[in-house]
C-alpha cells in the first residue's frame, strides 16, 4: 500500500467518530426549519452526508462499511421529524431584538397571529435597526432567538403554524 492510498479495510478512529457525529448534529440543528433537505461536507477523506430522514455518515469517503450501530446493530439514523411550521428567517447577519425598544411589548408572541408583512422582530446591522417582516399568514408557534442574541444569515427567528388563508 503507497503512503497516500486511504486503508478501507479498518474502521475509523473512534474519537474521531464521536467528533464528526457532533458536528454532524450541530449542522442538522442549524438547519432546522430551512427547506434544505441533503447536505454532503468533505474534509480532506471524510465525509459528513445529512439527508432528511437518510443516514448520518462519518467515514473515509472510501470506507463502504457503517460507522455507528444503534443499539439492535442497525446503522444508526437521524430522526427526521415532519415540521408543517413556517420560518421566518434573517434576512442578515446582526443583533436579534423583539421588541421595538427596551423594556417595550414584543412585536409578538408565542400564540400570536402574524398576518403578511408585520413586523416580527429587528436584526441590528451596523447601527441600523433592519425590521424583520413575515411574508405569511399564521400563529406564532416558536420564538428561536432570545433577545440579543447573535444571528447569522437566513437563520430561522419565529416558527409559524400555517393558518388558512395565508401564502
Amino acid at each position: 500500500m503507497t503512503k497516500d492510498a486511504v486503508d478501507t479495510t479498518s474502521p475509523p478512529d473512534q474519537e474521531l467518530v464521536r467528533l464528526m457525529w457532533q458536528e454532524a448534529r450541530d449542522l442538522i440543528k442549524r438547519l432546522e426549519g430551512t427547506t434544505v433537505r441533503r447536505l454532503s461536507v468533505q474534509a480532506g477523506e471524510y465525509k459528513v452526508e445529512i439527508e432528511l430522514g437518510g443516514y448520518v455518515e462519518a467515514a473515509p469517503a472510501s470506507y463502504s462499511g457503517p460507522v455507528a450501530m444503534g443499539d439492535r446493530g442497525e446503522p444508526a439514523r437521524v430522526a427526521a421529524v415532519a415540521d408543517t411550521r413556517v420560518p421566518i428567517v434573517a434576512p442578515l447577519v446582526g443583533t436579534f431584538f423583539g421588541a421595538p425598544q427596551p423594556g417595550a411589548r414584543p412585536f409578538v408572541e408565542v400564540g400570536d397571529m402574524v398576518e403578511p408583512g408585520q413586523t416580527v422582530a429587528i436584526v441590528e446591522a451596523m447601527k441600523i435597526m433592519n425590521q424583520v417582516a413575515s411574508e405569511h399568514r399564521g400563529r406564532v408557534a416558536e420564538i428561536a432567538v432570545k433577545d440579543g442574541e447573535w444571528v447569522e444569515f437566513q437563520q430561522p427567528l419565529v416558527y409559524l403554524e400555517p393558518q388558512e388563508g395565508g401564502a
